[in-house]
């Protein structure tokens, strides 16, 4: 019986829906008689995209007798989502606006499914990075917003180039060396676009201490740059230690690295003991505790 509601649906047409939900107005523009239903009783739920959802005469009657209105020899009806295909304008537009305004887009293949009616969005986060054997072609996954809060996948692949001046180091930098001027020169280069903040400065650069290895010749990203220790493995560190009133002043000696506001860990010379403390400007260490843990 189902299956041949479906196919008499198929061959008249479904109705088209737009939301999540399928409502009482719904069935009132396909049926006069179910005009009475408040227009925001939610009925159904609208079927995946590509898919149909077919009220039966006997689901008809159901809502009907539910809702009082009479009983009446009721025809099927079927609702689905309206499908297309999006045009390679939609794509284009999507991910200019995701992209630096200077950047060079080639659409190098857009994905032909059809896919639900309603906005295409490119995410500058779905841009997938470039590898050395894709020849500068990139996969780039979008969605496309319905039925309010849903979200259908889309993808393209395409060619990203920036024209960038930044800071580029002559030498291959091992993850958690300090970078020093000399290494580093200036340069213009189009490149495949990254979502990555490139350093402009030397100064930006310069002294500071690379998260991860660099390679000879590649641009660097502030993002992989980190403040070089204040203080270092080995270093005396003049030591506050307040107590109260109390107010004792002594040298301990660093066993660990550490920047200005970070934990420390500190020996005392004296006794041996190590013991943490925040690490001040200047620098010296700031410790608030007993004077007998020390």
């Amino acid at each position: 019986m189902l299956l041949s509601v479906s196919a008499g649906m198929a061959n008249a047409g479904c109705l088209p829906i737009t939301g999540s939900r399928i409502q009482g107005r719904d069935l009132a523009d396909a049926d006069a008689r179910f005009s009475k239903l408040p227009a925001t009783l939610v009925v159904g739920f609208t079927a995946l995209p590509g898919a149909q959802q077919i009220f039966t005469p006997a689901d008809l009657q159901k809502i009907a007798r539910a809702n009082g209105i009479p009983a009446a020899n009721f025809g099927a009806m079927c609702f689905e989502l309206p499908m297309r295909r999006f045009s390679e304008g939609e794509a284009t537009a999507s991910m200019r606006a995701a992209l630096p305004p200077e950047a060079e887009l080639t659409i190098v293949e857009l994905e032909g499914a059809s896919v639900p009616a309603g906005p295409v969005e490119f995410p500058v986060e779905g841009l997938e990075p470039a590898t050395p054997s894709s020849r500068g072609v990139r996969l780039w996954r979008g969605f496309v917003k319905y039925a309010e809060t849903r979200r259908a996948p889309v993808w393209a692949r395409v060619k990203v180039t920036l024209k960038v001046t930044a800071v580029v180091t002559d030498k291959d930098v091992a993850q958690g060396a300090t970078i020093h001027a000399s290494s580093l020169r200036i340069e213009t280069r189009t490149t495949p676009f990254e979502h990555l903040n490139p350093a402009t400065r030397i100064e930006d650069v310069s002294g500071r201490i690379a998260k991860r290895a660099l390679q000879a010749g590649s641009i660097v990203p502030l993002n992989v740059l980190a403040d070089a220790p204040t203080v270092h493995k080995g270093d005396s560190v003049p030591v506050i230690v307040e107590s109260g009133l109390a107010r004792l002043r002594f040298e301990a000696v660093a066993e660990s690295a550490a920047r200005d506001g970070e934990t420390i860990e500190l020996r005392n010379p004296a006794n041996g003991k190590t013991f943490k403390a925040r690490l001040d400007s200047g620098p010296k260490a700031l410790i608030v505790i007993r004077g007998e843990q020390l």
